[in-house]
């Protein structure tokens, strides 16, 4: 190989190692059970949250706990010292199977199988699953919101 060539050669080789070795990038809108939704993680810590996300619209204490709800636009999420569940109700929030806020209910159903259990509780109704969860509007059948969890506690008794 000539001198020339190999010039050419090793600033390509050079750039494919580092896409290659590139960071993940989280930032996709994706909701992956038991895991994130978008960028923010189950685990991630509360100032690592405050970071990404900025300063939320609103907070609520959780009653009994040293945690607090936070509302950012699209996500509601409850942390202590760390993200311990995640809450999506924007559309673009998204499994990898298309489930997402303002789908139909039997698409939802259908994509995810036999949930743990299922409460109804007024006008909404929960499906659970262990790690992820959805709520659907009785009324319409429309999924309403998104739940992750390590582990979810709707079929506690």
């Amino acid at each position: 190989m000539t001198f020339a060539k190999l010039s050419f050669l090793l600033p390509v080789i050079a750039l494919v190692a580092a896409c290659a070795t590139a960071p993940l990038t989280l930032n996709d809108d994706l909701v992956v059970p038991g895991e994130r939704v978008g960028e923010v993680e189950i685990g991630m810590s509360l100032a690592q949250l405050l970071a990404l996300k900025g300063v939320p619209r609103k907070t609520i204490p959780i009653e009994g706990t040293a945690a607090t709800t936070y509302f950012f636009e699209g996500l509601t999420v409850a942390a202590d010292d760390e993200v311990y569940w995640i809450i999506a109700k924007d559309r673009r929030f998204r499994t990898a199977s298309g489930v997402a806020p303002g789908v139909e209910q039997i698409y939802a159903r259908a994509s995810f199988g036999k949930p743990n259990c299922v409460v109804s509780k007024g006008p909404q109704t929960v499906y659970d699953y262990g790690n992820f969860y959805f709520g659907i509007d009785n009324a319409s059948g429309i999924v309403e919101h998104l739940g992750v969890q390590k582990r979810t506690h709707t079929c506690r008794k």
